[in-house]
């Protein structure tokens, strides 16, 4: 018997994409970059943002424009189908994954492993995130759930594992390309008008900010202008030339299923008694890739064995 703990929202990852290295920094021959004003790119997947990352947020998803926030948080708690009647304050609470196996990748965050290929397929969407330590936290409770993904032999870093059956588990095990969920999920039915308007937007801008620097007027700052209209045109050149390229990857949905078998805590009281010993199925997908905006969506379900019958 399982507790279904729904959880959405949007995301935000900062990383290159082929044919770039993957630990490309700046972005120089994939279709996603980050900007002179910008921090380098590090691969990182962050479900909730700081306030130092906002630096990293584009317009018009800066100016909250989109009406936009980042961050995955839970949204139901369910028992066969149905509202839990004592969800025990798991409403509203923040998901997060954290941290990285690799001490020398000197980050603290998981990442869509693929390295171009070495692991999974970047082709199929076939990632493995790495590494996958779960926390659902509100102000006063937390829930953790971490996933060996190797649980029988040493530890090895993920790209050191020649056979790949060791983790095909936690490889996304389907994807689909204009995907309705995904359309659902960011209220974006049309890709070509999505970033249609984009690029309109983006042309309203460096106009805005020409009519400014022409004025010269008192307080002008003519220089933080001219970069701000240089970074809306190399956006610009970035939508028209991997047009196609953005447009196909915003309705994509990727999938995960597979059952967290390491380590658990468990904070929040549902009125059962949660089993932190066996197995948690999870399913999730992430989807909705915006390659300007470097962002997407998130939705998933934590199924929660508990040990009460009857219930």
């Amino acid at each position: 018997m399982y507790l279904d703990v729904g959880f959405e929202g949007y995301f935000a990852c900062r990383l290159a994409t082929d044919p770039d290295p993957t630990n490309e920094e700046r972005g120089m021959s994939g279709f996603t970059m980050a900007l002179p004003s910008e921090d380098p790119l590090d691969q990182g997947l962050r479900l909730q943002v700081d306030d130092d990352y906002h630096k990293n947020l584009r317009p018009p998803l800066k100016d909250k424009g989109m009406g936009i926030e980042i961050g995955v948080n839970v949204t139901s708690v369910t028992h066969k189908g149905k509202p839990w009647h004592q969800p025990g304050g798991l409403i509203g609470a923040k998901v997060s994954l954290k941290g990285h196996d690799d001490p020398e990748a000197g980050l603290s965050l998981p990442i869509f492993e693929s390295r171009n290929n070495i692991v999974g397929s970047d082709d199929t969407r076939a990632f493995v995130i790495n590494p996958f330590d779960l926390e659902i936290r509100n102000d006063t409770h937390c829930l953790t759930a971490y996933d060996d993904i190797n649980p029988n032999s040493e530890h090895k870093r993920l790209w050191e594992i020649f056979n790949p059956n060791v983790y095909k588990r936690r490889l996304t095990y389907c994807w689909n390309l204009n995907d309705p969920q995904v359309s659902q999920a960011i209220n974006v039915y049309d890709p070509y008008a999505y970033f249609r308007s984009r690029r309109l937007f983006l042309q309203q801008c460096i106009a805005e900010n020409e009519a400014r620097i022409n004025s010269s007027g008192a307080g002008v700052d003519a220089e933080r202008l001219q970069e701000e209209n240089q970074g809306y045109k190399t956006r610009i050149y970035q939508l028209e030339f991997w047009g196609e390229r953005f447009i196909k990857t915003l309705l994509i949905r990727a999938e995960w299923q597979f059952a967290i078998n390491g380590a658990k805590t468990y904070g929040f009281d549902l009125g059962v008694t949660i089993d932190e010993k066996g197995d948690w199925p999870i399913t999730f997908w992430f989807g909705g890739w915006d390659s300007d905006l470097l962002i997407g969506y998130m939705r998933g379900t934590l199924s929660l064995p508990y040990e009460k019958q009857g219930v």
